[in-house]
C-alpha cells in the first residue's frame, strides 16, 4: 500500500507539472497571435491597394486583349509552396496540412517546402524540391520572403512553370483552421470585384506593361498573407491543443488525488482496526 501511495504521489506531481508545461505554452502562443492580428491590420492597406489595382485592370474589357497573356492558363507542371510549422504540438494541422498537399500535387510538379515538417515529408515521399527554407518561431518578416519568391518569378515568367500555387492553413477564427490550396499564377479575374473609385484611369505606356510592373508586388502581398495565415493558424492550434492537453492533466491529477485521499484513508481505517483488534486479543 505504501508503495502505491509513493507512486500516486509521483503520477500526480508529474500531472501538475505537465498542466504547468502546457498553460505556459498556452499562453506564449496566445500572445505570438495578438502580435500576428496586429501585423496583419498593418499589412492590410497595403494589400488591398495592390490587389485593387490588379483588379481593376484585369477587368477592364477594352484592356482584355493586351492582358490576356497574364490570365490564360498554361498546360505544364505547377509549381507549389507548402507552408507547415517547424515544430509540433499543435494538434492536427500539419496532418491536415500534408493530406492537402498529398491530393494537389503530382511526382513532376515543383514544390518549395517551407518549415521543417513539409520539408520531412518532400524528402521522405521523394518529390521534386527545389529549395527548402526554415519557418523559424517568429512572425515572418516582410524581407524574408524574397529568395522564396524569386523562385516563382524565375519558373514562372520563363515558362518552366505553368502555374504558381501555395498550400498552408487559412486562418478563419481561434478554432477553426482549414488547408487550402491558393493559385496566385495565372491572376485570376475576381467577378464580384467593385470598383468603387470614379477616377478614369489613363495608362502610361500600356496597360499590359503596367500590369507587368505590378505583378510581383501582387505576388508579394498574396504569398506574404499565405504565410500570416500559415503562422496564425500555428498559434491557433498550439494554444487549442495545450489548452486541451492542461485541462486533461488538471483533470488526471484531481482524479488520482481523490484516489490518493482514498488509498490513504483507507491505510489508516485498517491501522485504526488492528490496533482496536489487538487491544481486543490483549
Amino acid at each position: 500500500m505504501a508503495q502505491n501511495l509513493q507512486q500516486l504521489k509521483k503520477r500526480i506531481k508529474t500531472s501538475q507539472s505537465i498542466a504547468q508545461i502546457t498553460k505556459a505554452m498556452e499562453m506564449i502562443a496566445a500572445s505570438k497571435i495578438r502580435k500576428a492580428q496586429t501585423s496583419v491590420e498593418k499589412h492590410n492597406p497595403y494589400a488591398k491597394k495592390i490587389m485593387s489595382m490588379t483588379q481593376r485592370i484585369l477587368l477592364d474589357k477594352d484592356l482584355y486583349e493586351g492582358i490576356a497573356k497574364f490570365v490564360k492558363r498554361r498546360e505544364g507542371k505547377k509549381l507549389v509552396y507548402v507552408i507547415s510549422p517547424d515544430k509540433g504540438l499543435c494538434g492536427g494541422l500539419t496532418v491536415n496540412l500534408l493530406k492537402k498537399l498529398n491530393s494537389v500535387v503530382s511526382k513532376d510538379d515543383l514544390i518549395v517546402s517551407i518549415g521543417k515538417k513539409a520539408v520531412n515529408y518532400s524528402s521522405n515521399y521523394d518529390l521534386n524540391v527545389l529549395a527548402s527554407f526554415n519557418a523559424g518561431s517568429a512572425f515572418p518578416r516582410y524581407e524574408d520572403i524574397y529568395p522564396m519568391i524569386d523562385i516563382a518569378k524565375k519558373f514562372y515568367f520563363s515558362g518552366e512553370a505553368a502555374s504558381v500555387s501555395v498550400v498552408y492553413t487559412e486562418f478563419k477564427n481561434m478554432l477553426v483552421q482549414e488547408a487550402v490550396e491558393t493559385e496566385i499564377f495565372p491572376v485570376k479575374r475576381d467577378e464580384n470585384f467593385e470598383d468603387n473609385s470614379e477616377i478614369d484611369y489613363i495608362f502610361e505606356p500600356s496597360a499590359d506593361k503596367v500590369l507587368e510592373d505590378l505583378l510581383p508586388f501582387y505576388f508579394e502581398v498574396e504569398f506574404y498573407s499565405a504565410l500570416m495565415n500559415a503562422y496564425a493558424s500555428e498559434q491557433a492550434a498550439r494554444m487549442t491543443a495545450m489548452k486541451n492537453a492542461k485541462e486533461n492533466a488538471n483533470d488526471i491529477a484531481a482524479s488520482l488525488t481523490n484516489i490518493y485521499n482514498r488509498s490513504r484513508q483507507e491505510k489508516i481505517t485498517n491501522e485504526i482496526l488492528d490496533l482496536a483488534n489487538g487491544q481486543q486479543t490483549s
